[in-house]
C-alpha cells in the first residue's frame, strides 16, 4: 500500500471501499459527494481541498468502511452511538499506522478524520478530514470505487494483452502480479509471439549491451515455465526449417553439419565461407578454380568465390610467422594504418588458387 494512496484516493474517506460478499451482491448504495482536505505536518503549504463522488454502502457500522488495501489490518473498530474508531497497520512496499474516526451525521452524511504515519528514515504524518454528503442512490456492483477499480484494472490487463511484450512478463507473473488472473492468456501469446529465432537473436544482441542483471525476455520465458534450454530446443527447428543459417550456428550447433550438407553456394555463400570449410572448399574448387578475373565477374558464384578468397586471405594473413610471436604466441597487436588497403579481386583469386591447387 502506497503511503500516498490517501492523497489521490480521497474515496478513501470513511473507507467506502465494502468487499468481498457485499460487492458480490448488486445492492444499491448511496452516492456521496465527497470533499477531502490533507495536510503534512511541518509542511508549511495546505494542500487543496477536493471533491469527488463516491458510491458507498448504506451501512456505515462496520469495519469494512475503514480505508485499507490487502496490506492493511484493522483493528480496535468500535461503535459508540454515532461514531466510530479504529486503528489500522498497513505492511509491504510503504508501511504506515493510522488511527481514524469518523461520524455518521444521519442517513445521508457523515464526517470524520485520520491520522497517517508513514515508516523509515523519511517517515511523515498525514492528517486527513472528510466529510460526504448523500446525492442520489447508486449500485454498488457498478459504482463503487472497487468496482470501477475492478473494470479499470481489467481494460489495462486486456490492452496489455494485445502485445504481449515479454518486459511486461512481472506483471502477469510476478508474486504480487496485478493481472495475476490473466497469466495463462499472457503466456500463451508471449511465447507464441517471442519464440522464434529471430526474436531470440535480436533480444541477446540488445542483451549484452543492457546494465548487468537487467531483466529479458529470458526471464519472461522461464516465469511462463519455459527455460532457456526448452526455448531453443523448440527454436532451433524453426531455423532449420527457415534456413537461418545465423542462428543454427550461435544456438544450434548440432544442427551446423546436417546445414553444411545442404547449403547452396549460390544463397548461403556467408554461412559456408565462415561455418563448412569442407564444403566450402569444395564448392571454391569446383565454381572458382581456373577462371580468370573477367570469367569469375561474370559468373553467378562470381560473389561466392570473392567471399572464399577474401576468408582464405584472412586466414592467411592470421596465420602467417609474422604473425605470431616468440615460441610461437599470438604477436602483440601492432597499431593499423590510418588506411589498411583492401585486397583487390585479384588478390582474392590468387589466394583462392593457391589454395585449392588452382
Amino acid at each position: 500500500m502506497k503511503p500516498y494512496r490517501f492523497l489521490i484516493a480521497p474515496v478513501l474517506a470513511l473507507g467506502l471501499l465494502a468487499t468481498g460478499a457485499a460487492l458480490a451482491q448488486a445492492g444499491t448504495g448511496n452516492l456521496y459527494r465527497v470533499t477531502t482536505k490533507m495536510e503534512v505536518d511541518g509542511m508549511p503549504i495546505q494542500m487543496p481541498s477536493k471533491a469527488v463522488e463516491v458510491c458507498g454502502p448504506k451501512n456505515q457500522a462496520s469495519d469494512k468502511m475503514v480505508p485499507a488495501d490487502e496490506n492493511c489490518t484493522v483493528t480496535d473498530f468500535r461503535v459508540v452511538g454515532n461514531k466510530s474508531t479504529y486503528s489500522m497497520t498497513c505492511r509491504g512496499e510503504n508501511p504506515m499506522t493510522a488511527t481514524g474516526e469518523f461520524e455518521q451525521l444521519g442517513p445521508e452524511a457523515y464526517r470524520g478524520k485520520m491520522r497517517m504515519r508513514t515508516e523509515g528514515a523519511d517517515g511523515m504524518t498525514m492528517n486527513m478530514s472528510f466529510e460526504g454528503k448523500k446525492i442520489r442512490d447508486c449500485d454498488l456492483a457498478t459504482e463503487s470505487p472497487e468496482a470501477q477499480g475492478r473494470a479499470m484494472l481489467a481494460k489495462t490487463c486486456g490492452e496489455m494483452l494485445r502485445t504481449p511484450d515479454p518486459m511486461l512478463y512481472q506483471h502477469f507473473t510476478g508474486p504480487d502480479a496485478m493481472c495475476a488472473s490473466d497469466k495463462g492468456k499472457y503466456c500463451s501469446a508471449m511465447l507464441a509471439q517471442s519464440l522464434n529465432p529471430k526474436y531470440i537473436r535480436t533480444g541477446d544482441y540488445n542483451r549484452a549491451n543492457m546494465p548487468a542483471g537487467t531483466t529479458s525476455f529470458w526471464d519472461a520465458f522461464a516465469a511462463c515455465g519455459t527455460s532457456r534450454q526448452a526455448a531453443i530446443a523448440k527454436a532451433c527447428p524453426m531455423a532449420e526449417k527457415a534456413k537461418d543459417y545465423a542462428f543454427l550456428t550461435d544456438y544450434c550447433p548440432e544442427l551446423v553439419a546436417k546445414a553444411c550438407a545442404a547449403a547452396d553456394p549460390l544463397k548461403d555463400g556467408d554461412f559456408m565461407v565462415q561455418s563448412c570449410p569442407v564444403q566450402a572448399q569444395a564448392a571454391a574448387a569446383k565454381h572458382c578454380a581456373g577462371r580468370d578475373f573477367t570469367a569469375l565477374r561474370s559468373s553467378p558464384y562470381g560473389s561466392f568465390c570473392s567471399r572464399y578468397a577474401a576468408g582464405s586471405l584472412q586466414q592467411r594473413n592470421q596465420g602467417a610467422p609474422g604473425n605470431r610471436g616468440p615460441a610461437g604466441e599470438p604477436a602483440r597487436e601492432q597499431p593499423k594504418p590510418e588506411e589498411e588497403k583492401k585486397p583487390s579481386w585479384r588478390d582474392r583469386l590468387k589466394s583462392a588458387r593457391d589454395l585449392i591447387g588452382g
